[in-house]
């Protein structure tokens, strides 16, 4: 049995995700121009419809995307061609100031063909921090990938089971 949480967004699941990537428009610092939105709000859609009763406040907030039993929880994602692996990587940016706001970071996994979420598991902003997560802009992490940023770079492993949330 999979340790992590497989999604099926319907139809309208994904025209939801896409009027939401239409709303928020292409982001100054966007690096696919826009093109990642529809994976980052598919990803959210699948955390809302697990969890329902998270409040989602993404349209409001620029730190977090849910809040669920007082806390702020930041869904995090990245596309894929394939189902995620437990040694994969979960990253999360910090802040300018270095800070990550969020209480929770959740990680899923969107495939391309939007058929799919896999929500891999969260972390708790605490745990993200740790020293041993921190990567410098061009580092590579294990599979030889040269990060695009400073980032906490987490493996799946260390993650919470995405349904003890």
């Amino acid at each position: 049995m999979s340790r992590f949480t497989i999604y099926r967004p319907t139809e309208d699941d994904v025209a939801e995700a896409f009027r939401r990537s239409k709303n928020l428009g292409v982001l100054p610092s966007s690096l696919t121009r826009g093109a990642g939105n529809m994976t980052g709000f598919l990803a959210e859609i699948a955390f809302e419809r697990t969890f329902p009763k998270a409040k989602y406040v993404g349209d409001s907030s620029y730190t977090h995307d849910y809040v669920l039993k007082g806390k702020t929880i930041d869904v995090k994602a990245k596309a894929c061609t394939g189902r995620p692996m437990l040694h994969y990587n979960a990253m999360v940016l910090p802040k300018k100031d270095g800070s990550v706001p969020a209480d929770i970071y959740f990680f899923a996994r969107v495939h391309k063909n939007l058929t799919k979420v896999w929500l891999c598991g969260w972390a708790t902003g605490k745990a993200v921090k740790k020293p041993k997560y921190w990567k410098k802009k061009g580092e590579t992490d294990d599979f030889g990938f040269a990060l695009y940023s400073d980032c906490y770079c987490l493996p799946y492993r260390a993650t919470r089971r995405p349904d003890s949330l």
